[in-house]
């Protein structure tokens, strides 16, 4: 019975192979994503089919659907394809077949359909012994171990966790193999730009001054997952180099795998943060032009109110009396080391700076004031257009 209903659905096996695909794909949330593996997912799936069946129809081919399973398992074991995910994909391919193996005798010998009632266990039986193989080659592949440097098979994982995606799958799958911890110390580091060397574009794994960095190719550059054990997060800027013409943006600490897809939105806005190329900035360094830009909408609103006077005045006045602000807030409050930067007496600067609280309101000796001028001067480099920025800010 088996025999006849495997001939019968070996001819439409592409066509079958297609829908179950596509019935994975709407299901699993890691094969529903395009940008994860596998790729070959339609042609391993048609060559496990073709196996299964053709052991149905003769059997002295029946090893042939465990060898595929076990080549199956080895393969998505190395690629980080969880196995939760493989083990779904495996049931819908197993009760989709079962499915139209008995399509086949109803529509073609229907008054021998009771008899697949008897033949249901065979299949079963089958299916459970290749998920069974399958399991342990990718329990196997799981417990290779990883060199010291190469290339990172667990990217697909991290990738996903990157996005948000925390999976327990994903989570369990990475302690078990990498010896990730699950409640780690992890920042996220983001490299953007023509200056991102091509070694910094391939997907990696190795170990710089105790702390293990995972490097994952992005679409526009690419971000590190950087495990820091004890190591502060300062340590970064001297393990991640950063090119001339290049930007990057770091994360806060964050606790956790699941926390992976929070500290790369944290580093893409401390990536925004940047103010010049070869520049690696922190988020911790640049909390109030992240505020600004994470509310464009407000920061015109912000500059406005605090610095309206000032902007009003004419571009040279304008440019003059922010530059100096800009420069005494960077020197930290120093009108010494401002002067020395703008090139002129610490005197004229005090004199600027008087005339940026008379036109505000405001007092540079009050902590309060301090804090709205630096928010206020933020968002007007955010804000403002291109001719009214001030001069050294990109």
């Amino acid at each position: 019975m088996l025999r006849h209903s495997a001939e019968l659905l070996q001819p439409d096996l592409p066509a079958f192979t297609e829908g179950v695909v596509a019935r994975v794909r709407a299901v699993s949330a890691h094969y529903g994503d395009p940008s994860l593996p596998p790729l070959d997912l339609t042609r391993s799936a048609l060559t496990a089919f073709d196996a299964f069946v053709a052991g149905l129809i003769a059997p002295d081919r029946v090893a042939e659907s465990g060898d595929h399973a076990w080549a199956v398992g080895d393969r998505r074991g190395r690629d980080g394809v969880p196995l939760p995910a493989l083990l779904d994909a495996y049931r819908i391919g197993t009760t989709g077949l079962w499915d139209a193996l008995v399509a086949r005798v109803v529509r073609e010998s229907p008054g021998r359909v009771t008899a697949m009632a008897y033949a249901a266990g065979e299949v079963w039986r089958r299916a459970d012994g290749d998920v069974a193989v399958m399991v342990e080659a990718h329990r196997r592949a799981l417990a290779r171990p990883l060199p010291a440097t190469g290339h990172c098979r667990h990217l697909p994982m991290l990738q996903a966790l990157l996005r948000g995606h925390a999976d327990p799958a994903h989570l369990a799958a990475l302690t078990a193999s990498l010896g990730l911890p699950r409640y780690g110390r992890y920042a996220v580091v983001l490299l953007r730009g023509p200056g991102v060397r091509p070694r910094e574009t391939e997907s990696g794994y190795e170990v710089r001054n105790g702390v293990e960095l995972y490097w994952c190719p992005q679409d526009d550059g690419v971000a590190i997952v950087a495990l820091l054990g004890d190591r502060p997060l300062t340590a970064l800027g001297a393990l991640v180099p950063v090119g001339t013409h290049a930007r990057g943006g770091v994360s806060a600490v964050v606790t956790g795998l699941a926390a992976l897809g929070r500290a790369r939105h944290l580093a893409e806005l401390a990536l925004g943060a940047c103010r010049a190329d070869g520049e690696l900035t922190q988020l911790g360094d640049r909390l109030s032009r992240v505020f600004v830009l994470t509310r464009p909408d407000l920061a015109g609103d912000l500059a406005d109110q605090v610095l309206g006077p000032v902007l009003e005045l004419r571009a040279a006045d304008r440019d003059e009396l922010l530059t100096t602000l800009a420069a005494w807030l960077d020197c930290d409050g120093s009108t010494r080391r401002a002067g020395e930067r703008l090139y002129c007496h610490r005197n004229t600067v005090l004199n600027r700076l008087r005339r940026i609280e008379a036109l505000t309101c405001r007092r540079l000796a009050h902590p309060r004031d301090v804090v709205d001028l630096a928010m206020a001067l933020e968002a007007q480099r955010v804000s403002a257009p291109p001719d009214a920025r001030i001069r050294g800010d990109s």
